[in-house]
């Protein structure tokens, strides 16, 4: 089967999102432009993830665990993860190696936690725009450990990779990329959204062949590199 998929959309957690990033206004929105598969990223938590995945799962969207981590060489860093569960314990790892830094939600921005019925029912007092502690090898045997996936984030842009060093590592070894132009890479390139807010939640740039939306699924799509742009 083909799957029409984002899987880079953050949620009104992280600060540098809208607050009308909540469960039913984004289904809506990803319902208008008919992506089926996402992946919930925020930056630094998953604090939000079992909520969206609760929601979109009722309106028939598949939602595959993930956040966006900020290294201590300030890179962008999309880790994919089995299940809510193993996303919530990777998650509460990445907060301790955060540093014990109070958001101020009027500078940074808000960081909400939301319940199934779009209510906020709760904050992030943590800034979770701050640089963790790991370096990217760090990171990198941290997401293994956890049977995760490792993948740039928009290498090309602020905060990628290739903005921050110059230059994509070949060690330690990553799963995937993702871009927004051409890059020279033996490995699948994703193309997504990167969304913030409701307006930029645009048709899904990537189709996907596998047998079902699994974590398993999009894993092995991404080794054979069943993925390409649309």
């Amino acid at each position: 089967m083909i799957f029409k998929g984002d899987f880079h959309i953050h949620t009104c957690l992280s600060p540098c999102a809208d607050i009308t990033m909540v469960p039913g206004t984004v289904a809506s929105a990803l319902e208008k432009v008919g992506t089926e598969w996402v992946a919930i990223t925020d930056h630094n938590s998953c604090g939000n993830v079992k909520v969206f995945e609760k929601v979109l799962n009722l309106r028939g969207i598949k939602v595959m665990p993930g956040i966006e981590v900020q290294t201590i060489e300030e890179v962008h860093v999309l880790v994919y993860l089995k299940s809510a569960k193993v996303a919530m314990d990777f998650s509460n790892e990445i907060r301790e190696h955060l540093p014990d830094i109070e958001n101020d939600p009027e500078r940074f921005g808000y960081q909400l936690f939301v319940n199934k019925n779009d209510e906020f029912i709760g904050m992030e007092n943590v800034m979770l725009s701050a640089s963790t502690d790991l370096t990217i090898n760090d990171l990198w045997h941290m997401v293994k450990r956890y049977n995760g996936l490792f993948v740039y984030a928009h290498v090309d842009r602020m905060f990628g990779v290739v903005k921050q060093l110059g230059f994509i590592p070949d060690n330690p070894p990553f799963d995937a990329v993702e871009a927004i132009g051409n890059v020279n890479v033996n490995s699948t390139i994703l193309r997504s959204s990167d969304a913030h807010s409701l307006s930029q939640i645009e048709k899904a740039k990537m189709r996907v062949k596998a047998d079902s939306r699994t974590f398993d699924e999009f894993r092995k799509a991404l080794m054979r590199k069943d993925m390409w742009k649309f």
